[in-house]
């Protein structure tokens, strides 16, 4: 079994390391959330997708968007109004708490330059590595941040997560650090190394559904019955403010960043990075990416509202989202410059070179920005660029088709 699959059944133990570089990180008093508009991208494709409500009743406020409420042209209604408040309330501030809530356990990962990367882009590449954390992907981070703020008596109910693989591991994780009882739900062929991983951190798995919002429905309909906590994937503030802190580890380590790519799934990780990076340092740039099977934030933020794709078909199943949350692209539609879209074969290539060159093991999703960086970035003389690298639970299957393309 591949290293980036292998999880510990032991409770994880805090480190003593502190946030010394943020001593504002501290309990805070309320303050005033705003949101500065940025740059979006406004792509033209947008066939082959449907515009409706992808969020069916949920139980979650935040994740509830009437689809009368998106036509071109009508006034907006008190609850889209309601539902864009709540979506700009996840601030910088947020994230720097959670950094600090989070530093205990999760030390910040590397931050680490390459030569290779360098000389084929032509900029200056930076690769920001997710994938030592101790699920092997940046998932944890906002797993932990939603359950550390479960009051200790609701934690003892437990939590209960759809995912494809990712997602329900750092659920998996932070509920085996706080002795919590977890259950994921997971769709039908989902990525059985990701799945075993799950099971060995003592989380039970349930097979409900033929995609993602399939097993999502079946777990929300489970958690009604339960009353555990629901710990949705993308489309909670603290799973985005969690993500988010990625985007302060890089302009901790880098004050001269120009760009940084970022994979796009429901769109927690870039809304969290999208919206850190740009209320600190508006003149960075923040490129998402895409697979061409899975590119629904990039017709949403063409269309100006959610799309939800009919089929959704990639290798990379950790980003296979048929839509965004509505939070989720709120904020990148706010926050984020550009989305491009790669191919499976650019993805697959990207695995490769990242193992040949840098030695790093990386999943499709974990390798979607280095693609984008390779075949769709026009680097600017001298462009210091960051790629974040999410995750490396590839299956030997996809390893293998990776290493014998050219």
């Amino acid at each position: 079994m591949p290293s980036g699959a292998s999880t510990s059944s032991r409770r994880p133990r805090p480190t003593t390391s502190r946030c010394s570089r943020h001593p504002h990180l501290l309990p805070r008093s309320p303050h005033e959330r705003r949101a500065r508009p940025g740059l979006a991208a406004r792509e033209r494709s947008n066939q082959g997708a449907r515009q409706e409500d992808p969020w069916p009743e949920s139980g979650l406020r935040e994740s509830r968007l009437e689809e009368a409420g998106s036509a071109p042209g009508r006034q907006a209604s008190q609850e889209e109004k309601s539902l864009t408040t709540e979506a700009t309330a996840v601030s910088p501030e947020d994230v720097e708490r959670a950094a600090h809530d989070l530093r205990p356990y999760l030390p910040p990962t590397p931050l680490q330059f390459s030569r290779a990367f360098t000389d084929k882009a032509r900029c200056h590449v930076h690769l920001k590595i997710e994938t030592v954390q101790p699920i092997r992907a940046f998932k944890v981070r906002g797993a932990l941040n939603r359950i550390t703020h479960i009051p200790a008596p609701e934690r003892r109910a437990g939590v209960i997560t759809a995912s494809a693989g990712n997602h329900g591991l750092g659920v998996a994780y932070a509920a085996a650090t706080f002795d919590t009882p977890a259950t994921v739900y997971v769709p039908e062929g989902a990525n059985a190394l990701k799945v075993e991983a799950i099971r060995r951190l003592g989380a039970g798995v349930v097979s409900a559904g033929r995609n993602y919002n399939e097993a999502n429905l079946e777990a929300l309909a489970f958690q009604k019955e339960s009353g555990a906590t629901f710990v949705h994937a993308y489309n909670d503030v603290h799973v985005i403010a969690g993500q988010g802190t990625i985007g302060l580890e890089i302009l901790d380590a880098m004050e001269d960043v120009d760009t940084v790519i970022v994979p796009v799934g429901g769109g927690g990780l870039i809304g969290g990075i999208a919206l850190y990076i740009k209320e600190r340092r508006p003149a960075v740039r923040v490129v998402g990416v895409e697979p061409a099977g899975a590119d629904a934030m990039h017709r949403s933020i063409a269309a100006g509202q959610i799309v939800t794709l009919e089929r959704v078909d990639t290798i990379a199943d950790g980003l296979a989202a048929s839509a965004p949350g509505p939070l989720t692209f709120e904020l990148a539609r706010r926050y984020v410059d550009e989305v491009v879209v790669v191919s499976e074969g650019e993805m697959l290539r990207a695995i490769r070179l990242l193992f040949q060159w840098e030695h790093l093991l990386a999943e499709p999703a974990g390798a979607a920005a280095i693609a984008a960086l390779l075949y769709h970035h026009r680097a600017a003389p001298n462009e210091r660029v960051v790629v974040v690298v999410s995750g490396a639970n590839i299956t030997e299957e996809v390893l293998l088709r990776a290493l014998k393309t050219r």
